[in-house]
């Protein structure tokens, strides 16, 4: 028995966490849900003589559906049960229940409650690789070739252009006689010998002046990226509007002390090369980090409750559709340009639910059996860095967010604990 509020109760405890109910309720406690029931669906139901909300019982009985009158007299009636059956079992709900009716007289539902699942975690199998990072000589000194870049300087030239030369022109293209699509361009530049447009278009701007016009076939290639223009000849009119000298500085110890203020040349080649370094270290611990988390989820072993699955898939699609919305799309706008139907779009959701549960499931129970704890020194020490990065009016707004016994105070507590896993397993 389950309090007053049902005639009988049975319980079954599955697996996946998973408790199933079947409870009787006791007629009386029916009675009285339908009545209030009969109320409730009574608000919006128009009979001519009456008040909204004022219709007699018998009156709404009849014009109300009775699958309706029936659902939500049991809706009526699973506050108390939930509340009587968690309370006499024991038993810790993680997702909302689902509830079915199984007879209507005697009114029986079957109530299925979602506990959190058994996990089993497999530590020795997680395992990453670290890959050393090293900085390629050939990409210092294309960074100090792209710093120079930025400090050339140019100036106008009455002669004939040559190598080096950086030509402003308007041009366009024709192909048997007609202009050639997005070919017209006004304004460009481009400096002889960079090689950035199609080969022989520099090398025919050799010699022109400012104010000289010159007309020249040149083949596009046959990896173009345009499929149209593949293995083309196609005829230019350029117009030339400047000439200009370039003049690029040298790494000079002088030049990097007035422009970069670094000490010295070799200071700069230094402190790039570090630069470089640490980005090449950020992209590898991110890298190892992604291979953690599948190494966690491929090395959880744990049964996920379909209810329990349903709610992950269900969070994901909400999730994913708000980051079309931020990006002007909707999800049926989405499908549509991927060519998904709903089905393969909802399996796929559902197979990243299960790796992303299992995933959080074995974190958590990594962080218990490791006993890994924060220190309320670490969390303060946490919050006043998020508050220094904010700006100075809303620093008294974070730190009562961050409040003690607040859910962003255990949120943030959570994060740090999952980040000392990750680097003790990372053995960072």
């Amino acid at each position: 028995m389950v309090g007053t509020m049902t005639k009988s109760s049975s319980i079954k405890r599955l697996k996946a966490g998973r408790i199933e109910c079947i409870v009787t309720f006791a007629k009386e406690d029916v009675e009285s849900a339908e009545r209030k029931a009969l109320e409730t669906l009574s608000q919006n139901i128009q009979v001519a003589g009456f008040r909204k909300g004022k219709v007699p019982a018998n009156m709404v009985r009849e014009k109300i559906n009775p699958e309706h009158l029936l659902e939500e007299t049991i809706h009526e009636l699973l506050p108390n049960a939930f509340a009587s059956l968690t309370k006499e079992h024991d038993i810790k709900p993680i997702v909302r229940p689902r509830v079915s009716a199984e007879s209507r007289d005697p009114l029986t539902v079957k109530i299925t409650f979602v506990e959190k699942p058994e996990v089993t975690v497999k530590a020795k199998k997680i395992k990453v690789e670290k890959r050393e990072k090293t900085v390629d000589e050939k990409d210092v000194e294309k960074m100090i070739d792209y710093i120079l870049e930025k400090h050339k300087e140019t100036q106008a030239v009455d002669r004939p252009a040559q190598e080096g030369d950086r030509i402003t022109m308007d041009f366009h293209g024709e192909m048997d006689g007609k202009e050639v699509e997005g070919t017209r361009t006004k304004g460009h530049q481009v400096e002889i010998g960079s090689k950035t447009l199609i080969p022989g278009f520099e090398e025919n701007l050799k010699e022109l002046k400012k104010g000289d016009s010159k007309s020249f076939t040149v083949t596009f290639p046959e990896k173009y990226h345009a499929e149209q223009l593949q293995g083309k000849p196609v005829t230019f009119h350029v117009a030339v509007t400047e000439v200009e000298s370039v003049k690029r500085p040298e790494l000079t110890d002088a030049f990097v002390q007035k422009e970069l203020r670094a000490e010295n040349a070799a200071a700069l080649r230094a402190q790039i090369r570090e630069t470089m370094k640490a980005e090449e270290e950020q992209i590898e611990r991110g890298r190892r980090e992604r291979a953690l988390f599948d190494a966690i989820a491929d090395a959880t072993n744990v049964d996920i409750a379909p209810e329990l699955l349903d709610e992950e898939v269900k969070s994901m699609v909400e999730e994913f559709a708000k980051q079309l919305e931020r990006q002007g799309l909707s999800l049926d706008q989405y499908l549509t340009h991927a060519k998904l139907t709903p089905e393969t779009f909802i399996e796929d959701m559902k197979r990243q639910s299960e790796k992303r549960m299992k995933t959080r499931l074995g974190v958590e129970s990594l962080v218990l059996s490791e006993k890994i704890e924060v220190t309320p020194e670490q969390t303060e020490a946490a919050i006043r860095g998020i508050a220094d990065r904010a700006p100075e009016a809303d620093r008294l707004q974070i730190f009562s967010a961050y409040a003690e016994g607040s859910n962003a105070r255990e949120q943030l507590i959570w994060q740090q604990k999952v980040e000392e896993l990750i680097a003790r397993l990372l053995k960072e």
